[in-house]
């Protein structure tokens, strides 16, 4: 029984202290990282506690203590306001997806972007054991993007795409900004919009810091009332560098809330991010089932305001 409590104690005295230092990410970067898993912190801090088996006052007291963190930081991602698209709009499907470099079963996670049936398609990671399933998407979406050697992202589209790049263009066409795959597509009813994928590094690499604001400085110099950017962020909501980007981002909205898309098995952690600019509103934003990659795919349809 005592090792029991020994554990509980251990428990609920790391889980709380990791939780309580995730909330200084924002002045201390790698203890964002941590911020990354500040609900399991809840559940592992909950689980020492029911171990320990203190009182009921003395329960109350550290539940209070140890979960406050967790709340502080994970409360404010579900309270955030997101437009939601008036009955009856026209939307429109889109997917994102990382297909993993180390895909499992390449052609299952194919046969599933199909099935989905999205308007458009952006994936991550496309330059592994996908690779070959390429060509079998582009039998079933009639656009699609073109990729410079070195890039892992694609964009497929059912309506036409009327320019693409690998890195954005200013109006007379002089590329700047750091490398990431757009699109412009003519969609139904002569609505255009632009779509961005792109994949930032892992949190624990001084380079994602560096991409995100790279890419956030880039977005300011286009139009971005119809933009669409979407893609492998390796950021969860409950980091600092998330609510950064929001701020940054800005207008655009994230439409994906507390979605987990990461790790295959088990997803818990919502790394995958999709923002819409203020021509558009939610209608719905879901996860799919899993494929042979290491992330499951996104699906949110957006509406027009």
């Amino acid at each position: 029984m005592k090792a029991i409590q020994t554990l509980g104690t251990l428990l609920t005295g790391g889980a709380g202290l990791a939780a309580w230092l995730s909330l200084a990410g924002g002045l201390v970067p790698m203890l964002d990282v941590l911020a990354s898993f500040l609900p399991m912190f809840g559940v592992v801090f909950l689980a020492g506690l029911l171990l320990v088996r203190l009182r009921l006052r003395w329960t109350v007291v550290a539940a209070l203590v140890g979960l406050m963190p967790v709340a502080i930081g994970v409360m404010p991602e579900l309270m955030r306001a997101i437009p939601a698209a008036p009955k009856g709009a026209s939307p429109i499907h889109v997917l994102t997806h990382n297909v993993w470099q180390s895909n499992r079963d390449p052609a299952e996670t194919a046969q599933a972007i199909i099935d989905a049936k999205p308007d458009v398609v952006m994936l991550q990671e496309v330059d592994g054991s996908f690779a070959p399933m390429l060509a079998a998407l582009n039998q079933h979406f009639a656009y699609r993007t073109q990729c410079p050697p070195g890039c892992d992202l694609a964009i497929f589209s059912r309506w036409p795409i009327a320019d693409s790049d690998y890195y954005l263009k200013d109006s007379r066409g002089r590329k700047f900004g750091p490398p990431l795959l757009w699109a412009r597509i003519a969609g139904s009813g002569g609505r255009a919009f632009t779509v961005v994928t792109l994949h930032y590094p892992w949190p624990t690499s001084r380079d994602q810091a560096v991409r995100r604001h790279d890419v956030a400085r880039a977005l300011t110099r286009i139009d971005r009332d119809a933009l669409i950017v979407a893609g492998d962020m390796n950021l969860t909501p409950w980091a600092a560098a998330m609510r950064e980007q929001d701020r940054a981002f800005a207008p655009l909205t994230r439409m994906t809330r507390a979605l987990p898309s990461w790790p295959r098995a088990f997803p818990v952690l919502p790394i995958d991010q999709l923002y819409a600019g203020p021509d558009w509103a939610l209608v719905s934003a879901r996860r799919l089932p899993a494929t042979g990659s290491d992330h499951v795919p996104l699906l949110v349809t957006l509406g027009p305001r």
